[in-house]
């Protein structure tokens, strides 16, 4: 969330569209637009609370940092299991995250992420290149 509003990828967004291509079930894909959606945190947890993966851009690095800023992301099933994934800890030579510097240009790579993420069993020996689970 960022001050009071929870920014998720458009249901036609390439955000979306990846989810797609990686056979998940992105929880907002039918909505429109190739945006962000601005959402509150009562839509979004209505809806995602018993969701089995969470993805997340966040500025989180660890479960603890993501609870101490805000305690209602303790009462998600995907937090409670210990399933949320983040691409910001991985960082370039000159400190930027690297999903932001290359994710757009190596969708290959962001959707092998996604699939060894949601369907490990599928790529095996695989190690996650943007994404890392938070521990």
């Amino acid at each position: 969330m960022f001050e009071g509003k929870w920014y998720l990828p458009s249901g036609t967004s390439w955000g979306s569209l990846l989810f797609k291509e990686a056979n998940a079930n992105y929880l907002w894909q039918d909505s429109k637009g190739t945006g962000s959606l601005s959402l509150s945190f009562e839509t979004v947890f209505e809806k995602a609370k018993n969701a089995d993966f969470w993805i997340t851009s966040g500025q989180f690095s660890t479960l603890k940092a993501m609870s101490d800023a805000n305690t209602h992301y303790n009462q998600y099933k995907a937090f409670q299991n210990k399933k949320v994934y983040s691409f910001c800890g991985k960082k370039g030579k000159t400190g930027g995250v690297l999903y932001y510097e290359l994710g757009p240009n190596r969708p290959d790579i962001v959707l092998k992420d996604l699939i060894k993420i949601m369907h490990p069993e599928l790529l095996v020996g695989y190690q996650l290149y943007f994404f890392e689970k938070l521990k």
